[in-house]
């Protein structure tokens, strides 16, 4: 077996293994086949997809802006999916599929149009479109702060619940949609593993291999806005996964994005699901939100790749 077949085997098994231990994380019987079902199947499921999705949009992005700390809330997408949101549970919006799918992807909807507008007239360079992603992305943030302070207050605890990632509202319908979009979201994303290939050398240098830069740059953002608006909406905001995963696979076996992608996806969707089983764990019989585990795991790393960067010096 090759070397890649077999990390592709190792990651595989390890994604297989973390599904097994989130379905028996907890006191499980015979009688308790039907809640496990019901509610952990769900729950296992969107986690991968999630998790898949968060990795395969961060790989796809830190391409697009030729910067290893680029994530898939540095657009803004996440802001304006949990804007959204909160406008939902304010106003008693039941989602379409998991939980607040509806309102937030309407939010994200509009946010991404927003940034494909200026995807299409911005042909500087990627670096006006990476801060208009972040001016959006306070926007959304302050936009959420002022509507939840003149909403309900008795509603304010499980809107700062679902913002910090919440799988717990997972159903299988809603879960099997998500992970099959996630699934077809990211082969799209994968296709155009050559064109970000030659992005990594610069737009001067993918325009001279032939690359439609403004063209990639429009479909790269169209298709990761869909899939961190469909993760978001599925499960709130849960960080730093789309910014660890593709640097650790990036390590791993280098940057060409025909590996990168499908290995950052199964790694990602790895990751969450075992996240989500420290969730249930650590405080138990409480749970934590996903997110506050993948926040705790991925700052330190977050600090440790940004110091490296700039404590050590570049070899000439």
């Amino acid at each position: 077996m090759k070397p890649i077949k077999r990390i592709y085997f190792y990651f595989i098994l390890t994604w297989a293994i973390a599904l097994i231990l989130n379905l028996k994380t907890g006191p499980i019987s015979d009688a308790d086949l039907q809640l496990l079902l019901a509610l952990r199947l769900p729950r296992a499921l969107l986690a991968s997809a999630v998790g898949m999705g968060l990795a395969v949009a961060g790989a796809a992005l830190q391409a697009l802006f030729t910067n290893p700390l680029c994530e898939p809330y540095t657009l803004g997408i996440s802001s304006g999916s949990a804007l959204g949101a909160v406008i939902g549970l304010s106003w008693g919006v039941e989602g379409i599929f998991v939980g607040l799918a509806g309102p937030a992807f309407l939010g994200a909807s509009v946010f991404s149009s927003i940034l494909f507008f200026i995807a299409h007239r911005a042909r500087q360079g990627s670096s006006t479109l990476l801060l208009s992603g972040v001016m959006l992305g306070f926007l959304g943030s302050s936009l959420v702060a002022v509507w939840m302070a003149l909403s309900d207050p008795n509603g304010i605890q499980g809107i700062l619940y679902w913002l910090l990632g919440d799988l717990s509202r997972a159903r299988l319908q809603g879960s099997l949609i998500t992970l099959i979009t996630t699934l077809v979201l990211s082969f799209f994303i994968w296709r155009h593993s050559r064109a970000m290939d030659a992005l990594l050398i610069g737009e001067e240098g993918a325009l001279s291999l032939g690359i439609s830069v403004v063209t990639i740059r429009q479909r790269t953002i169209i298709l990761t806005s869909l899939l961190v608006a469909v993760c978001v909406s599925s499960a709130g905001m849960i960080g730093f996964v789309g910014l660890v995963i593709p640097h650790f696979i990036r390590k791993l076996v280098g940057s060409l994005h025909i590996r990168l992608i499908p290995l950052a996806a199964l790694l990602g969707a790895t990751t969450l699901t075992l996240a989500d089983c420290l969730s249930r764990i650590i405080a138990r019989p409480y749970e934590l939100p996903v997110g506050v585990i993948t926040a705790l795991l991925g700052a330190p790393i977050y600090l440790w790749i940004l110091l490296r960067g700039i404590l050590l010096p570049k070899e000439k």
